[in-house]
């Protein structure tokens, strides 16, 4: 596979360097090696993948360019707490009760209409407030 343009050759290397996902640095070292003029196989034994994987890769590549080296959503299990629609409710009642966790876990599930653990809400406190 050979890429010519040199605005992707730069998207490519920014990722490989500076990528959010390790799957996302990999897939473009990939690409990278292949414009260097390596084989699929070797690409493949370097990576420590399949073939196959690799051959997605260029495909996926050649149709959607740099987007396709994004991971796609849909993986592992889902937040029970977004923090966009929780974090306001939840902050209010820990300021309502402050010195009472309890108190505060339980108006934030009357608050949200839902029912979670108390451990996953001092997780969430843990993550995004304290």
């Amino acid at each position: 596979m050979t890429v010519s343009d040199i605005k992707i050759l730069e998207q490519l290397k920014d990722i490989k360097k500076n990528g959010a996902k390790a799957q996302e640095r990999m897939r473009a070292h990939a690409i990278l090696l292949s414009n260097d003029g390596k084989k699929s196989q070797e690409i493949a034994n370097i990576l420590e993948v399949s073939q196959r994987s690799i051959f997605q890769w260029f495909k996926d590549f050649k149709t959607d360019g740099t987007s396709s080296l994004k991971c796609s959503e849909g993986r592992g299990r889902k937040r029970l707490l977004n923090p966009e629609l929780h974090l306001k409710i939840i902050k209010t009642n820990i300021e309502l009760y402050p010195h009472q966790p309890k108190k505060a876990y339980a108006q934030t599930l009357e608050d949200i209409k839902m029912t979670i653990s108390y451990e996953t809400f001092k997780r969430f406190l843990k993550k995004h407030l304290i």
